[in-house]
């Protein structure tokens, strides 16, 4: 199991120290929808928003080469379902780069207008 399968699993569980221990300290994120490149510690808190609604995870797949993986994930809560695909760079074994992109299930025609601004 490596850094995004551990990642995944604890962002599933709610368990966020076990999920800040996949990411090293100096993690580049990007979030495109969000016109955001948050550092680490805003990224954390960027997911505990996503998640604070009760969301479900569901991961779909996790794929790609040792030190580049790609995710698609399934969030279902309350206020409606996302798709989020996550692509993951690792080195030395923790997480360096993070971008992801969080879409609308049904809006693939139209991708730009399917890419959710998520908000506190």
């Amino acid at each position: 199991m490596n850094a995004v399968d551990r990642f995944w699993r604890a962002r599933s569980e709610g368990d966020w120290e076990s999920l800040a221990a996949q990411l090293r300290p100096r993690l580049r994120v990007s979030l495109p929808a969000q016109a955001s490149n948050p550092g680490r510690d805003d990224y954390l808190a960027f997911l505990r928003l996503v998640h604070q609604s009760g969301r479900v995870e569901s991961v779909r797949s996790i794929t790609g080469r040792s030190a580049e993986l790609a995710v698609i994930a399934h969030l279902a809560g309350p206020g409606g379902d996302l798709v989020v695909a996550g692509f993951y760079e690792l080195r030395e074994g923790l997480i360096e780069l993070i971008e992801e992109i969080y879409v609308k299930p049904g809006s693939a025609g139209d991708i730009g207008s399917g890419m959710v601004r998520l908000r506190a």
